[in-house]
């Protein structure tokens, strides 16, 4: 299979783009931000133990919409990752391409 220079210049924009580290980020932040949540969650909760204390604040409404959150960021993180990972594959490939081309004296 041929890798077109399009494909290549595709893989290497990619490559540039700040779109991961953005998803990275704003993952990081959703799951710091998760604990944050659940610790207000936790003080807030009455209990007689820790243990009914931590089961009402897991289920709280503000630890539950946290957690959406956080997965929604955590979806586009990976999302962007795979991204990332198949731009790196590409050119690698292109990359074992064109010394496949040389060796066979193709390309100068």
């Amino acid at each position: 299979m041929h890798i077109s220079e399009r494909l290549v210049e595709q893989a290497f924009e990619r490559l540039r783009s700040t779109d991961h580290a953005l998803a990275r980020a704003g993952y990081e932040m959703a799951e710091k931000q998760l604990k944050v949540t659940l610790a207000r969650a936790e003080m807030q909760a009455n209990g007689k133990t820790v243990g009914e204390r931590q089961a009402t604040a897991l289920t709280s409404p503000e630890y539950e919409s946290a957690l959406t959150e956080w997965r929604s960021l955590a979806e586009n993180y990976y999302r962007e990752r795979d991204k990332r990972e198949a731009a790196v594959s590409v050119i690698d490939a292109w990359r074992t391409q064109q010394s496949d081309m040389r060796a066979m004296g193709r390309v100068g």
